[in-house]
């Protein structure tokens, strides 16, 4: 590694595949030993690809504006402006923001959220979860590590809802439980799907129904209202399996 860039536009290893169709991705963190990482991680992708690699938020911010990455992964130990004003002006250049951190980070992590960031892993996520985690984000899907949701709780404001039915009923059926618990466990849907042997299309479905009927926005909030109020227990009954 020692002939390569700290950071910038990469050479041949993060050159695009030969037909085009990958997706760019950015990285974005002040370690260069987790930038290059993050990069040796994701190269071997055959969709994905790193077109740069930026130690700063201003660095940052110049490539996202220049080469327009898809997905641009962010650390939550980054310097600079702050992370939650990175994560603003990163997302107002079109891409989506997949922040990297410590458990420990939450204070920052909650305020990137609100500003717009489409997800959380922590630093020490596998290499398979972390590329499907890029690839989730690319399909507008929202994650949240299911280490930090515990904190996430007492933060994160809009994440209270009232939505038990009469008398404390869960107003979800059975697979809509099943499937909105494993988003808590920060599952992607092709995740979820493999779990419980159906498509895609169909978890998507049962999220969708989830968030409507508990009047939540994503899947952050779905997962936090998960592990506040709708885990099985006393009073909670669940509803038949089905739509």
């Amino acid at each position: 590694m020692g002939g390569e860039p700290d950071s910038g536009v990469l050479g041949p290893l993060g050159a695009s595949s030969p037909d085009g169709a990958s997706a760019s991705v950015l990285v974005c963190d002040d370690h260069e030993v987790l930038r290059h990482g993050l990069r040796a991680v994701l190269r071997w992708a055959p969709d994905l690809h790193v077109v740069a690699e930026a130690g700063d938020a201003g660095e940052a911010l110049a490539l996202a504006a220049d080469l327009r990455p898809e997905v641009t992964l962010v650390g939550l130990g980054t310097g600079g402006q702050g992370i939650p004003e990175l994560v603003r002006a990163l997302t107002a250049t079109g891409t989506h923001v997949l922040l990297l951190g410590e458990a420990g980070s939450t204070g920052d992590l909650v305020d990137a959220l609100r500003a717009g960031a489409r997800g959380y892993l922590h630093t020490t996520v596998s290499s398979d979860r972390l590329v499907e985690g890029v690839r989730a984000v690319l399909r507008g899907e929202t994650l949240l590590d299911a280490a930090v949701t515990g904190e996430l709780l007492t933060r994160l404001d809009g994440a209270r809802p009232g939505t038990l039915g009469p008398g404390g009923h869960n107003p979800l059926t059975a697979r809509q439980q099943a499937v909105s618990e494993l988003v808590a466990e920060g599952l992607t849907n092709a995740e979820i799907a493999t779990r419980l042997q159906v498509s895609r299309a169909t978890v998507k479905g049962h999220i969708t129904v989830a968030l409507r009927r508990l009047g939540l926005r994503d899947r952050t909030q779905l997962a936090i209202h998960v592990n506040r109020v709708a885990r099985p227990g006393p009073g909670w009954e669940a509803g038949p399996v089905g739509g």
